[in-house]
């Protein structure tokens, strides 16, 4: 059967088997530390570091063993020949219901007459029995006893009683792990050695969770002293050693161990228990795409059905390779955008515009509804958190390519601002501000956007901005210029308004405020056509004495140039003259038929342009009989106009 890997949160405390045989090795706890920091959650994985030191004090264990006080000789018939020490984990689900024992170390003794001695090297560097196995939620502890026995002939047996009944409870398994069949391998060892008078020391770490880059440190370490049953208590000073412990260690080092420790009368035991942190697989905003959030989700699947991973941490991958997804989604519309801006396609550039806003806007969503909602969950704070925040950055920049995917991600910003904020009531120049960037991009049509939340919520929040601004900031200058009268004293109102119009990002509130403008522009020239009108009227009367005048002064000229001057004598300066009246002569005809037509149409500049001409030409007529009459008055004298 499919068997889970869970292992509740290990701390190796030790428990001394009892001296039910006078040649049982006593395993003394002399020091615990504990670190003070605080392992949240999700520092979910546990290993665990075996340190022996002073092997060769082996050798006076052994012989206080056989010549201590009380000692019966009687009882060591036979001679010792091996010291062997075995852990045995209990509870621990990675094997299935059985309790499995660890063989750490057997080491040969040797003998003469007058002693034993054990072969120990004193070099051994550390074991790690496991290595980052989870830690199961059923219980705060996992219990281990350690037992170091001297063995004889006759004892042999049971040495290899062990091994066999280890064998067949690994072979009871249905479906055991690579991990836990390296124990049979273990055994052989053991085996293999022991045949061969060699020493052995365990070296197949249990390691279920590979090529994961954990953050690690230490937990908690217990000291233990092998002694004889009557040792003394070991005499230690570990002030030292606990400053060194307490100063944040990842990994022990097992020469400064021995340094700080600097116990030497009997052989001793430091078990170090490290815990590591979950991390999540970092990606880069390049490498993300649907394949590999395809695998991401079958790899965190696979290990969280091993219980290699607990239900906090896989419910949280899910809802991060949701988050992913959306990031792939912006990535995919980012090409369709580029594809369609290289080929000019404006239509579709905005489309894909509003794409890249929609899957945007879904990116940033996630992200703050899970902070939201996890604000106070340490796996999401610790591991997840980051992540969310590395992917959010890599779509930021991809944002950065031009100015629309620029004006695209404010836009998107604006509206989740929007979402908290407009309940607030933001004040004229903030909605200014948000106006101008719900306004920024150029976005497919009105119904368009309708039929889509995004769409929805610009149109809802331009209408809601528009709205506010309306009432705040033109609603009064509008009313007030709507019945204003039209008049020249009024024009700095409708300059003012013109001017906020034309400076404001409200639509609506620019069209409010032209209308009114063109009412009151309409209303002026109506009001300013009546005054044309009646200066029409006193022109045309002028103009009708004018055409009079001016004959009457073209005649006079004419026959006083006729009277005083013969046909082929007339000098030239009075021939010049004489072609000047001939001109007036032709504007006042001119005059007269002006003034005969009126103007063209009621419109005032029409008006204007008509009382304009009659002036202008009465003004020329006027300045070149008053050139000719100057010149030579003479000519006018026959006049007295």
């Amino acid at each position: 059967m499919q068997f889970k890997y869970t292992l509740c949160f290990l701390l190796l405390s030790l428990l001394v088997t009892g001296a039910e045989a006078q040649n049982t090795v006593q395993t003394r706890l002399a020091y615990t530390y504990q670190d003070k920091f605080n392992f949240s959650d999700e520092w979910q994985y546990l290993s665990t570091d075996i340190y022996l030191y002073n092997g060769s004090k082996f050798t006076r264990v052994v012989n206080e063993l056989e010549n201590g006080a009380g000692r019966d000789k009687k009882n060591y018939r036979n001679n010792l020949e091996y010291l062997f020490i075995s852990a045995q984990l209990k509870n621990i689900k990675v094997f299935g219901n059985e309790n499995i024992i660890y063989p750490l170390y057997n080491f040969n003794i040797a003998t003469d007459k007058k002693e034993y001695t054990t072969q120990v090297s004193d070099n051994i560097e550390v074991i790690r029995i496991i290595d980052k196995l989870p830690v199961s939620d059923e219980s705060k502890n996992i219990d281990a006893s350690i037992q170091a026995k001297a063995i004889t002939k006759d004892d042999s047996g049971d040495m290899f009683n062990i091994v066999s009944s280890q064998l067949v409870n690994i072979s009871k398994l249905t479906n055991p792990t690579g991990a836990l069949l390296s124990l049979v391998g273990e055994f052989g060892n053991l085996i293999g050695t022991t045949s061969k008078k060699k020493e052995y020391r365990f070296s197949s770490t249990i390691r279920l969770y590979e090529g994961q880059d954990f953050d690690t440190r230490l937990h908690s370490v217990r000291m233990y002293v092998l002694v004889p049953p009557d040792a003394k208590a070991p005499s230690l000073r570990p002030a030292r050693f606990a400053e060194y412990l307490g100063s944040g260690q990842s990994n022990l080092d097992r020469r400064k161990i021995e340094e700080l420790v600097n116990y030497k009368d009997y052989p001793y035991l430091i078990i170090a228990n490290y815990k590591s942190l979950y991390k999540t697989d970092v990606l880069s905003g390049n490498e993300i795409n649907t394949e590999l959030i395809d695998k991401r989700k079958q790899k965190i699947t696979n290990a969280h059905d091993a219980g290699l991973v607990k239900d906090e941490t896989f419910k949280q991958e899910m809802f991060y390779i949701e988050y992913l997804r959306s990031f792939a989604e912006l990535k995919q519309n980012l090409n369709n955008y580029k594809l369609n801006y290289r080929n000019n396609i404006s239509e579709a550039n905005s489309k894909t515009l509003f794409s890249i806003i929609q899957s945007y806007r879904s990116l940033k969503s996630l992200q703050r509804q899970r902070e939201k909602e996890f604000a106070k969950n340490s796996t999401f704070q610790t591991v997840f958190k980051p992540e969310y925040q590395a992917v959010a950055a890599s779509a930021d920049l991809y944002l950065e390519g031009d100015h629309n995917l620029k004006n695209s991600k404010e836009l998107v910003l604006t509206l989740l601002e929007l979402d908290t904020e407009i309940k607030s009531n933001p004040n004229a120049a903030k909605r200014e501000a948000y106006l101008a960037k719900l306004n920024s991009v150029e976005l497919p049509n009105k119904e368009y956007l309708s039929t889509t939340i995004e769409g929805e919520a610009i149109n809802r929040y331009m209408t809601l901005l528009e709205d506010m601004q309306y009432k705040e900031v033109f609603e009064k200058d509008i009313n007030k210029l709507a019945v204003l009268p039209a008049t020249d004293e009024n024009l700095p109102v409708r300059n003012n308004l013109m001017e906020k119009a034309g400076a404001t990002k409200c639509v609506s509130c620019r069209e409010r405020a032209k209308e009114t403008v063109l009412a009151y522009n309409k209303r002026y020239d109506a009001a300013k056509a009546q005054e044309a009108l009646k200066r029409t009227e006193d022109l045309r009367k002028l103009a009708d004495q004018k055409v009079t005048e001016f004959l009457k002064k073209k005649y006079c000229i004419d026959n006083n140039i006729v009277s005083s001057y013969p046909k082929d004598a007339i000098p030239a300066f009075v021939t010049r003259y004489s072609e000047k009246n001939n001109d007036m002569g032709k504007k006042t005809e001119e005059l007269n038929n002006l003034f005969k037509e009126g103007p063209k149409g009621d419109k005032l500049e029409n008006i204007a342009d008509y009382n304009n001409r009659l002036e202008v030409l009465m003004k020329q007529i006027e300045d070149g009989f008053a050139e000719i009459c100057t010149g030579e008055k003479t000519l006018c004298s026959c006049y007295s106009g």
